[in-house]
């Protein structure tokens, strides 16, 4: 093998041009010959044979290093140099990629040309295009990465997926946001290696991308040791060649149910709640498919709408109630419109309070008078399961009916439309409150719904002075943890 300090004994190697391996040959009288455009083994000649018998081409020595030992080799021959080949690296880059074009234009071939490839020959050349493809992959990646850690999009004021749109227009918004995603992955220790797999060529980016969004999921329920094993799983799988895409995203979603199924009841609430998620996805002009992934009580929630009123039948009919055109729509259109009427009418005001429910949903809670609490799991007429904590939430401010039952069966208290602040009301905590009143939270009133500081089960009042505004997360987060507050005239305080 050929070693940096005999290439060093050469001397500063003269740059001309993109740069080659012949650049750096000597004719100096050293053991070595050069011999094309590239470095060949010692004593071999111009018809010399390799350790395989066959005669190697120039390059072939360096061509059979992975990427672990040409980059030992590299850093070898950088130290021999003593500091004279720093712009080795840019050079090499560029010369590289630059001799990559070339020989692919001589792949190019036209539509007439390509007829007289045989089935074999045109099979093999579709997996070398997938190998070529996985590794410029890996060499863009890496110049992202090293982008990113520059912070050159940041210099433009600009995304990093938005920056690599502009300096790669040909790169599909998705793409680029693939590269994104796998470069966040880089920033903690525990994801590092998905970025790893990619630089290697072992993990196309695709696929890389997807095991960083899951682990970027489940990233607030995890330690660090939990993150790093997760990680190692979902890159092994996404490493396997047979493995197919849609293989690979079931390896994922199941890192997401194990995680859910082991973890303790109370853990699985909040692990639950941090998975919570709403993603899209174009499918086509016009279409954009929505994928949500829903806590038990809010899952409760958007099924009572997918299931009420909104989503039946709805015929034509004259005014004696005989049918003249019936309702054509499937299933999941009806469910979908039902959805659609419900986000228009939320957003159809946009600055008024959450006075009045806009689609009925029954849920069944046991309740304990003495302690004053939910005492078991709540259930809605469909047989959804919500969590006790997430019950109470949803007592206090959803579009719900309560019904609190004691452990006779016998319904305790009926949810009332009264239960929710008056717009008269609302407007009130809105300028007594300024918002979401949870310390330190800046959220604007207009994102905020009214919380009885009194559990309305337990004989809250729907008064003013006994109400106030919380922003979503902080609405469960008081829930979750039975937070308290007093209000004292216009000042009100909370108890943490």
């Amino acid at each position: 093998m050929w070693s940096a300090r005999s290439i060093a004994a050469a001397g500063p190697p003269d740059w001309v041009g993109a740069p080659t391996w012949e650049s750096l040959s000597r004719d100096d009288g050293t053991d070595h010959a050069a011999r094309g455009a590239g470095w060949c083994h010692r004593g071999w000649g111009e018809d010399a044979e390799g350790p395989s018998g066959e005669v190697d081409e120039p390059l072939d020595e360096i061509d059979r290093l992975d990427a672990v030992e040409y980059a030992a080799f590299m850093a070898e021959v950088y130290d021999a140099l003593d500091g004279r080949g720093r712009d080795l690296p840019a050079r090499e880059l560029h010369g590289g990629l630059a001799e990559a074009r070339a020989a692919l234009g001589r792949a190019a071939l036209s539509a007439e040309e390509t007829v007289t490839v045989l089935d074999d020959a045109l099979v093999e050349a579709i997996e070398s295009v997938g190998r070529l493809a996985t590794q410029l992959g890996a060499v863009g990646f890496t110049l992202a990465r090293e982008a990113a850690a520059r912070g050159l999009h940041q210099d433009v004021a600009l995304s990093l997926t938005d920056w690599l749109r502009v300096r790669c227009p040909w790169l599909s918004t998705q793409d680029a946001a693939q590269i994104t995603d796998v470069v966040r992955a880089c920033e903690s220790p525990a994801t590092a290696a998905i970025g790893d797999a990619v630089a290697s060529g072992s993990v196309p980016v695709h696929r890389a991308a997807l095991v960083a969004r899951t682990m970027r999921r489940l990233e607030s329920s995890l330690d660090t040791s939990q993150q790093e094993a997760y990680t190692q799983i979902a890159t092994r799988a996404a490493a396997q060649a047979d493995l197919s895409d849609r293989d690979l995203a079931r390896v994922c979603h199941q890192l997401v149910e194990d995680l859910l199924h082991e973890a303790k009841p109370g853990e699985r609430e909040r692990a639950a709640h941090e998975l919570r998620s709403v993603t899209a996805r174009r499918v086509g002009p016009g279409l954009t498919r929505f994928t949500v992934d829903a806590p038990d009580g809010v899952a409760a929630t958007i099924n009572g709408v997918l299931t009420s009123a909104l989503a039946a039948p709805a015929p034509v009919k004259d005014a004696n109630g005989h049918v003249l055109e019936p309702d054509t729509r499937t299933p999941t259109q009806r469910r979908f419109d039902a959805l659609a009427t419900t986000i228009g009418r939320g957003i159809g005001h946009p600055g008024a309070p959450p006075s009045t429910a806009r689609a009925t949903v029954l849920l069944v809670i046991p309740f304990d008078p003495k302690r004053g609490v939910p005492c078991g799991p709540a259930t809605t007429a469909t047989g959804d399961y919500v969590p006790p904590r997430q019950a109470a939430e949803l007592g206090c401010t959803a579009d719900i009916t309560p019904v609190w039952l004691a452990a006779d069966g016998a319904p305790l208290a009926l949810g009332r439309e009264s239960r929710y602040a008056s717009p008269a009301q609302w407007k009130a905590l809105a300028v007594r409150d300024g918002g979401c009143s949870f310390p330190g939270c800046t959220a604007l009133p207009q994102w905020c719904d009214s919380h009885h500081l009194d559990h309305w089960a337990r004989g809250g009042r729907t008064d003013v002075d006994r109400m106030t505004l919380l922003c979503g997360r902080h609405h469960t987060h008081v829930h979750q943890h039975d937070l308290t507050a007093t209000v004292n005239g216009g000042t009100l305080t909370w108890h943490l």
